[in-house]
């Protein structure tokens, strides 16, 4: 059932701060849950709402697909959605003028000889030098000693710059190894790119699944129908401001009372809520050294087809997006026949000023420099900002998530997401984070409550 939040009164048994995908995910898992979103339902969705603009579906939160190396998570969710269209990747890297196909170390094949001579040259250099025990210190050292100098410095540190917008001396590297996070290269495949033999890497992402209708909140949607199914509800736009341990219970916003909170808002929002008990200085020191970046998406209709290509990587510092999407070749029902929609990605710092009209300029500015708009005329353009895009790795960030989640577990606050675990995560990851969270409340708090 849907409430509005005017409407509900008395004690449930658990709270879950959140109605992103992670939040009607775990509600989902678990009965009898109220679910507290600050957006309304007709903006629900979070980084996985479409919105349809005569006819054009734009994913707003970014390119987005359904894939995952872990079966059970790939079909969990898939049962998802009423019907998918099934993609094969035809992903690239722009890079002087021509598509390489991604991953780049494996689309090689298609550069000049020259180039992929140095490339094959440095990376092997890098392999063979390399002992067993390396360990990169940074994101810059991982890059230089994983890849070679020739592949660093053409396309992983400036797109990866593009995209944290912060020195990548400054960048931790534990991100990196995060089962399906980043492609892991085959020497062996490298090296038969380099030779000209055409290559396929990061398999498990080289066939995918798109909704195939109502873009990926269709995803979301079916998220929320079966957290709906279950007897939990959702509270539509309720900001959460307070929350304070009463009596053994948690009253969230003077208001609403549970005995269990799962939290998958971000945690410097969450440690700012929590009002009783009061969080230690020390817990305000560590989610102040917590980093983030906000998102910009950007979405144009145009007039014509798309070409052959699902989304592309921009390591050109001249572009001011990092990635480009063509959303309409996800599924024919995201744009009218004969026309087509791309949508771009535009990273900010927390706390940066945004001008989105100034972020539209520069994105089609980046299209007609890469040609993109070459035959087709633009019909129109949208822009959306997310304060909260990607958490970023810097330096000691483990460290700081640790302190704020140790404290929050010590008061009884499970986290999830992320946002709530304050992970770079893909939809498969959300996926089976928030089915373990449930799990774990269900035998550790809530069969106690019983």
């Amino acid at each position: 059932m849907l409430i509005n939040s005017l409407e509900f009164f008395g004690v449930v048994r658990c709270i879950i701060l959140g109605g992103g995908f992670t939040g009607v995910l775990i509600a989902g898992n678990l009965r009898g849950c109220l679910v507290l979103e600050k957006s309304t339902y007709d903006r629900r969705g979070g980084l996985l709402r479409t919105e349809i603009i005569h006819g054009f579906a734009f994913d707003i939160g970014g390119t987005h697909i359904i894939y995952s190396r872990d079966g059970e998570a790939l079909s969990g969710l898939l049962s998802l959605v009423d019907g998918v269209v099934r993609g094969v990747r035809r992903a690239f890297v722009y890079f002087r003028g021509r598509f390489v196909p991604y991953p780049f170390e494996n689309g090689l094949w298609v550069l000049e000889p020259g180039d992929r001579a140095e490339a094959l040259v440095s990376f092997m250099e890098t392999w063979m030098g390399r002992s067993g025990e390396w360990r990169p210190s940074n994101l810059r050292e991982w890059v230089y000693g994983f890849f070679g100098r020739w592949l660093a410095d053409n396309y992983l540190a400036p797109y990866n710059e593009k995209i944290w917008k912060r020195p990548l001396e400054e960048i931790d590297v534990d991100w990196v190894y995060i089962p399906g996070r980043l492609p892991v290269p085959d020497w062996r495949d490298v090296a038969r790119s380099a030779a000209g033999v055409e290559t396929v890497g990061y398999r498990e992402q080289s066939v995918f699944y798109y909704p195939a209708s109502g873009g990926i909140q269709a995803l979301y949607d079916g998220a929320l129908k079966r957290a709906l199914a279950s007897g939990s509800e959702v509270a539509w736009g309720v900001e959460v401001r307070e929350l304070r341990r009463v009596g053994g219970r948690w009253v969230v916003n003077g208001r609403y009372e549970a005995e269990v909170v799962v939290a998958t808002i971000p945690l410097p929002r969450l440690v700012e809520a929590v009002a009783s008990p009061t969080p230690p200085e020390e817990v305000y020191r560590a989610v102040g050294r917590l980093d983030w970046n906000a998102v910009a998406v950007v979405g144009v209709a145009l007039e014509g087809p798309a070409p052959d290509q699902h989304w592309v990587y921009v390591p050109d510092r001249g572009v001011v997006f990092h990635r480009y999407a063509w959303i309409s070749n996800y599924s024919p029902a995201n744009a009218p026949p004969g026309r087509s929609a791309v949508i771009a990605e535009v990273t900010i710092p927390k706390g940066r000023p945004v001008d989105l009209e100034k972020i539209k300029g520069e994105v089609l500015e980046g299209f007609e420099r890469l040609g993109i708009l070459e035959g087709r005329r633009v019909l129109f353009t949208e822009a959306w900002l997310h304060p909260f895009g990607y958490p970023v790795y810097t330096r000691g960030h483990r460290e700081a998530r640790e302190v704020v989640q140790r404290w929050l577990e010590e008061v009884g606050i499970f986290t999830a997401g992320r946002w709530g675990a304050w992970h770079y995560w893909n939809m498969d990851k959300v996926y089976t984070n928030a089915k373990q969270t449930a799990e774990k409340i269900e035998k550790i708090k809530l069969g106690e409550i019983q």
